[in-house]
């Protein structure tokens, strides 16, 4: 092989390696396994999403649920993300028909929303534990909430304990 058709070879063999890697950067992540029609954006895995599934499976890890209190923890959890799903339809719709202008006011108001919808769940799931499992429970829900509170304060948005009702 003389040295010119040895530069054509790896400049194609170059330019194949080129493409291969821009085609695998460019397709999309494959579907989720489930039922779930509309799934979950792939950035919410960053934020801690990934839905009811993920989060039965970190509640029974953590919890050690009986089957008995899978099926009604499960149920809760796909209730409360069927709210969250409609309260963030809801929200964008205001939003569009606003002129897609959301205000700090609506915002907030939807953050509201989406922590009485998890305070309920959580109330609900309370009740279906044991002693032992509602301390743990307990114990997870004031970890998660100062976490959002540190997520609230990194974005400068005041923690919702200081604009909520009995706020000082």
């Amino acid at each position: 092989m003389n040295r010119m058709q040895w530069k054509v070879a790896m400049g194609a063999a170059l330019l194949g390696l080129c493409s291969f890697a821009a085609y695998a950067q460019s397709t999309p992540p494959a579907a989720p396994a489930g039922n779930d029609a509309n799934p979950a954006p792939h950035n919410n895995w960053r934020r801690g999403g990934g839905g009811s599934e993920r989060e039965l499976e970190r509640l029974t890890h953590a919890l050690t649920l009986t089957a008995d209190q899978q099926t009604g923890v499960k149920a809760l959890l796909e209730q409360q993300s069927m709210q969250m799903k409609a309260l963030r339809a809801k929200t964008q719709t205001q939003t569009e028909a606003a002129g897609n202008t959301e205000t700090a006011e609506s915002r907030q108001a939807g953050i509201t929303q989406m922590d009485q919808i998890r305070d309920e769940t959580d109330t609900k799931i309370s009740a279906l534990l044991d002693d032992t499992q509602k301390k743990t429970f307990a114990d997870m829900i004031a970890r998660r909430k100062a976490a959002m509170a540190r997520h609230e304060s990194r974005e400068g948005n005041p923690p919702p304990s200081a604009t909520g009702p009995g706020a000082i």
